[in-house]
């Protein structure tokens, strides 16, 4: 491995060693990825780009590799490592299908990274250099938001914009100033999927009115294309080399739909957090935990994306950024956070809003735990704080960070016996004991001018319990001569006074099944959660129906048992798909477009897995070919439709085959399906 891999994308390719094999019959051996498919390799920097809803529903990451002047999308095919930005240069290696690249491998150039860093090019600190472009669509009526309008909105210095947002959370050391040039038509009406040539466009209709070396955060106002955005704004996250008329320069872009600026403060709210993703920054989520505003060590509880009410990372608000997200991107001073680790102490938090002092307290959940509680402290102070709803005011606001975290924050909720989150915080008078821990936080008293905290770890009583038991199946079916996993869930739930337990494990197979050995014993710290896996075979010669596995856990003579069923079918049958393109024949004129039709059908029997299926046509040459869909993943017996359109050269004529493949992850061509295109005059 190359010294300069990052080490999360060193831990991705360790997670995507495990290959998924369709059912092999006894003795025979399941081919490898690389046997299958050939690996191809590509260099490049990426670009990711974070596209939000304008309900601030589930917002959508898209990756692209650019190599010079091409940019490819990218798809992850065991999913997307943590910690990717824009700006990372990389290698990948998989394989091409159609326009796309399907990544198996990741390698990250942190050597290149790192003189990236040191250089300081679009840092997050001293005054960013915006450039706002107006970019209206020829054909549809040119949005309403004036210059003006739109320079108040970045730039104000006497009412709400990113400029003052900026220089308040970041305590003066950022702002931005700049400029605000058009509007301009541009070439033609670019859709939502098209944001990369409506940036080259709209870069060019500005080119004779800006030197673009002089900035490094570009925004993009654009209309709303007539078939509707799934995006009110979207922006790449964090900076990457950008191709103007100038030159290359480091700069972020985010894009924003004219018509959520129509309002001064809401407009605000969009921009702070796109610029937000923009710095690096993802979102600020909330995460429940039911009755209890923490869960057991370990538990992910319920994470709503958005969640976050008092942060402009999550839902529609002008809060500030999170003490968490301010500390990462260094707009707090080392000084103003105080990490307390297992020792008790009292501390006073100064509103976020006010100059020095303590900020943020980052306390571990526990003496020895992974997790850790953020707290901060709010008042109605400045342009944006006031905003906010007013029971923040009077208390703690507390995120938590552990391994579930990523690289956003995780509200809390200390009024878990309300539905509101817009009441989270931890008031004077109360204090949470946490049950899960040695950890107790009492909020003392809140003035306006700081909240006094007590932090204290004891030494609890032990209180031993039953343990908890819960065992899941990784797959709902299996079939005879199958080899179902089970994930065993084994939690202590001894109070945290006590020491870890050790725990006798026992498998429990239907009559006739066998098993991996479990490990005779497992030790878990009390009110902590291990895992293990329960690797079983289902004998060949077995009836369908449902069977129960399991585990028996004893402990000091006593036995709690956990089960989970698995209903037995008959083995996966795996046939081609059906594909169809209709029409079979159609009369076009040269430089016209032809749409078809594409239908294709799952035929594996009902016990086979879920198939994805890429789509891919090669003829006639030099045909565009534009898809409404890249791909598909279907259940057996599953159907979709989807449309491929080809655009005519202008100098075609006579008879042209059209072709279609699609092609099945990892087994290469599945099915394919030919059309006739006659170009007449």
């Amino acid at each position: 491995m190359s010294r300069t891999w990052s080490m999360v994308a060193a831990m991705w390719l360790a997670a995507c060693s495990t290959q998924v094999s369709s059912p092999q019959e006894e003795g025979s051996a399941a081919p490898s990825a690389d046997e299958v498919v050939p690996r191809d390799e590509w260099s490049g920097e990426l670009e990711v780009l974070v596209v939000d809803s304008p309900s601030r529903g589930e917002p959508r990451l898209e990756y692209f590799l650019v190599q010079g002047h091409e940019r490819h999308p990218v798809i992850f095919s065991r999913g997307a490592p943590e910690g990717l930005h824009s700006g990372l240069k990389l290698k990948l290696r998989g394989r091409q299908v159609g326009g796309q690249l399907v990544a198996v491998e990741l390698e990250v150039d942190t050597r290149a990274a790192a003189l990236q860093a040191s250089a300081g090019t679009c840092g997050v600190t001293g005054v960013q250099r915006s450039l706002v472009i107006l970019a209206a669509f020829p054909g549809m009526p040119r949005p309403t938001n004036t210059p003006e309008e739109t320079r108040e909105v970045f730039f104000s210095t006497t009412r709400r914009s990113l400029a003052g947002y900026w220089h308040e959370v970041s305590e003066g050391r950022t702002t931005t100033t700049g400029d605000v040039v058009g509007w301009y038509t541009l070439d033609r009406a670019y859709s939502c999927d098209e944001t990369h040539a409506m940036r080259e466009a709209a870069l060019r209709a500005a080119n004779a009115d800006v030197d673009f070396t002089r900035y490094d955060r570009i925004f993009i106002v654009h209309p709303r294309p007539q078939e509707g955005c799934f995006y009110s704004g979207l922006a790449t996250l964090s900076c990457g080399e950008l191709s103007t008329p100038d030159g290359t320069v480091s700069a972020s872009t985010a894009w924003l739909v004219a018509g959520y600026m129509g309002q001064h403060d809401k407009a605000v709210e969009l921009v702070t957090h796109e610029a937000g993703h923009n710095l690096s920054l993802n979102h600020a989520n909330s995460r429940d935990f039911g009755a209890e505003p923490l869960g057991y060590l370990g538990a992910q509880g319920v994470i709503t994306e958005y969640g976050d009410l008092f942060s402009t990372m999550g839902t529609w608000n002008l809060g500030h950024y999170s003490a968490q997200d301010k500390a990462r991107i260094g707009w707090l001073a080392p000084a103003s956070v105080a990490q307390v680790d297992g020792v008790s102490g009292t501390f006073t938090l100064a509103p976020v809003v006010s100059s020095g002092g303590l900020k943020a307290l980052k306390v571990r959940r526990g003496s020895a735990s992974g997790g850790w509680l953020w707290l901060e402290y709010h008042q109605p102070v400045g342009l944006y704080e006031g905003t906010l709803a007013q029971q923040v005011f009077g208390g703690a606001l507390v995120h938590y960070e552990d391994e579930a975290t990523r690289d956003g924050s995780h509200l809390l909720d200390f009024t878990p016996e309300t539905s509101s989150w817009s009441d989270s915080a931890l008031l004077p008078g109360r204090t949470w004991d946490d049950p899960y821990s040695n950890l107790s936080v009492t909020v003392q008293s809140a003035t306006p001018a700081g909240l006094t905290v007590q932090v204290r770890y004891g030494q609890k009583p032990c209180v031993r319990a039953p343990p908890g038991v819960r065992v899941t199946a990784f797959s709902d079916t299996a079939w005879p001569g199958g080899r179902p996993e089970f994930e065993l869930a084994l939690t202590n739930l001894d109070s945290a006074g006590c020491g870890p337990s050790t725990f006798q494990l026992g498998a429990i197979l239907p009559d006739g099944w066998s098993a991996d050995p479990l490990p005779a014993q497992l030790t878990v710290a009390a009110s902590s959660t291990a895992y293990e896996t329960l690797q079983t075979y289902v004998p060949y010669r077995i009836e369908p129906g449902l069977y129960t596995a399991g585990v028996a856990v004893t402990r000091d003579g006593y036995t709690v048992q956990g089960t989970s069923t698995m209903r037995i079918i008959e083995r996966c049958v795996p046939s081609p798909p059906t594909l169809t393109l209709s029409p079979s024949t159609v009369k076009a004129a040269p430089g016209s477009a032809v749409t078809w039709t594409v239908n294709v059908t799952n035929n594996d029997s009902a016990s086979c897995n879920w198939v994805w299926y890429d789509f891919v046509s090669t003829l006639p040459e030099a045909w565009e070919t534009a898809w409404s869909d890249w791909g598909v993943n279907l259940p057996p017996g599953g159907a979709f439709s989807f449309t491929m359109t080809k655009s005519i050269p202008a100098n075609a004529s006579g008879l042209h085959t059209v072709d279609l493949q699609i092609y099945q992850e990892d087994s290469g061509l599945a099915a394919s399906a030919k059309a006739t295109v006659e170009v007449v005059k």
